[in-house]
């Protein structure tokens, strides 16, 4: 009874509570103002805003952050925004200013022009900077826009910038102590308006007496109206030393030249020149009679490769003392050599070789697309648009690179580890300028370590090995004396990068595509030739697949394919026409 009690009592004490009441939550609402705003970012700032803050950039982070996507890169394009970067970051005079400026070129090529040298002996360097060589900091130069070209001679320094000027700066040769090279008291200018220069082609300077510059000027103060003022291409002559120009050469005004060379020796020197359309003209002439200030009339003669390769104009002449390298506009190479000895040790034997003709030229067997090249005295360096090494010539101290010493007659592919970014042949050495994938810049050489000819080996080496010379990002070339080592500092936006590098074993997709596409077309044609009952219409697909399709074949053998093939067909129909008669 008292346990029923106790659950009667507790149930009467649950009916009896009652739950305390939910606290409902208090709902709020989000300001009308911080609904619907959108997140803040450099992208959403107005142009003219944005163009405002990169205009308190420097030049490499406004390079930089037009890297990173589609709409800044168009913003850093702005032409307001460089002029201005232009005028705060460099101090000498503006080379044109006009509407059509490029305001971008012209600051990145000021901030980016540098030069380094170093003495092959000790390692000793000097920089042509106030400080270090960054994309950020000027030359002490207010006259030079870039740098094209240098090259050293007896006791001074020739360097061609973007405008066409020649300056030249004098360099001590004896204690090594080097002078400031742009500084008013050792730089002065050789010439202006210069489209190209040359000197002797061998890399000892004490060779190079006279300077030789092709320059374009007016001939007329007055042209007659309605046209445009008349120009004409001279060939002018400076003294080494004196920096007098001793003779002239005028030209016809119908001919433009873009590029001069020489080759051979003093008393039998020959002056190539390459004009607008492709083709190869040569003079001769004693520079013994180079005493006296006059000017000449002279004939050009059209060299042979010009007059049989008439489907494959010239783009580049490189030339070394006895041999001469022609670099068509499809990428195609082509050799001359003047002398037995040196004909041999490029190709490994006398075959082919003739003395009475010495214009003869030769293919170089290779396939791929050659962008740069260097001719040293017996060897040559060629860089196709790949980024892929081939030596050719003589091995004799291992400046092939190769691993060994033995010579090589063709094209002989060396492989890297670095993308290569320029070439350049010695006498018994191959320096290559070389790029990391971060975009370090690394020089390594091969060869003949002699004499500080490779700065960090002086026992040479058969492949190519890093040297000791601190190369700065922003090098884009390099050359060599026998006494001194030079990079060349410098970006011009309009050329456009000659090289896309593949690493070795890595394929082409587009190289891959390309081959499948011509073997489907080869097929396609022997599929025809397996139609035709004619030998006429068999002959006539062969040769239009021959010129439209094996465009590595060089100009006479493409001839001598269709000549053959021409004597074939007259002969077949000869022979037909005879069992016709019988």
């Amino acid at each position: 009874m008292k346990r029923k009690h106790k659950l009667h009592h507790v149930e009467q004490q649950c009916r009896n509570f009652t739950a305390p009441p939910i606290l409902k939550k208090r709902r709020t609402e989000t300001p009308p103002d911080l609904k619907e705003t959108p997140a803040i970012s450099i992208l959403s700032l107005p142009p003219e805003v944005l163009e405002n803050i990169l205009c308190r950039l420097p030049v490499s982070d406004v390079i930089s952050l037009g890297s990173t996507c589609h709409y800044l890169y168009e913003t850093s394009l702005s032409r307001l925004l460089w002029k201005n970067l232009y005028f705060q970051n460099v101090t000498s005079p503006v080379p044109s200013n006009n509407d059509k400026t490029n305001w971008r070129r012209l600051t990145i090529l000021k901030m980016s022009q540098g030069l380094v040298l170093q003495r092959l002996n000790s390692g000793v360097r000097s920089h042509c900077r106030q400080n270090h060589l960054t994309i950020t900091q000027t030359l002490n130069t207010p006259m030079a826009l870039g740098f094209r070209r240098v090259m050293p001679i007896l006791n001074y320094t020739l360097l061609w910038d973007y405008n066409g000027t020649i300056f030249v700066f004098h360099t001590l040769t004896g204690n090594w102590t080097f002078m400031r090279p742009f500084g008013t008291d050792h730089c002065s200018v050789l010439c202006y308006h210069a489209k190209d220069f040359a000197v002797d082609p061998r890399s000892n300077p004490i060779h190079r007496k006279f300077i030789y510059v092709l320059v374009r000027q007016e001939i007329s103060s007055n042209p007659p109206e309605g046209t445009g003022p008349q120009t004409c291409d001279y060939m002018d002559v400076y003294h080494w030393n004196t920096h007098e120009r001793v003779c002239r050469f005028s030209f016809h005004p119908s001919l433009s030249f873009t590029q001069i060379r020489l080759t051979g020796l003093e008393n039998k020197r020959t002056i190539l020149l390459l004009n607008d359309d492709g083709q190869v003209y040569s003079m001769s002439l004693n520079e013994n009679e180079l005493n006296t200030y006059r000017n000449y009339s002279t004939q050009l003669k059209l060299k042979s490769i010009s007059q049989q390769l008439l489907d494959h104009p010239i783009k580049q002449i490189h030339t070394s003392l006895n041999s001469i390298l022609y670099v068509t506009v499809n990428g195609s190479v082509f050799t001359e050599v003047h002398t037995r000895t040196v004909f041999h040790n490029m190709f490994g034997s006398y075959a082919g070789y003739d003395q009475s003709d010495v214009q003869t030229f030769f293919p170089v067997m290779l396939t791929h697309k050659v962008v740069k090249c260097s001719l040293g005295l017996m060897h040559l360096c060629l860089l196709d648009n790949h980024g892929r090494l081939f030596m050719q010539g003589s091995n004799r101290y291992g400046q092939l690179g190769t691993g060994d010493k033995i010579d090589r007659g063709e094209p002989t592919m060396v492989l890297v580890s670095m993308a290569p970014v320029d070439v350049w042949c010695g006498l018994n050495h191959t320096l290559v300028l070389m790029e990391t994938q971060s975009g370090d810049k690394q020089v390594q050489g091969c060869g003949c370590g002699s004499r500080g000819r490779l700065p960090g080996c002086p026992e040479g080496s058969p492949v190519f090995v890093t040297l000791n010379i601190e190369a700065p990002r922003t090098a884009t070339s390099l050359c060599s004396s026998r006494e001194c080592l030079y990079l060349i500092c410098s970006h011009d936006v309009d050329e456009p990068p000659a090289i896309r590098y593949i690493p070795p074993g890595v394929e082409d997709e587009d190289h891959e595509r390309q081959q499948e596409e011509e073997i489907q077309q080869l097929q396609s044609y022997l599929c025809l030739l397996d139609r035709y009952d004619s030998t006429k219409m068999q002959i006539a697909t062969l040769q239009t697949a021959i010129n439209q399709h094996l465009t590595g074949l060089s100009g006479l053998h493409r001839a001598f394919l269709d000549t053959a093939l021409t004597i074939v067909l007259q002969t077949s129909t000869t022979a037909a026409q005879q069992l016709s008669n019988e």
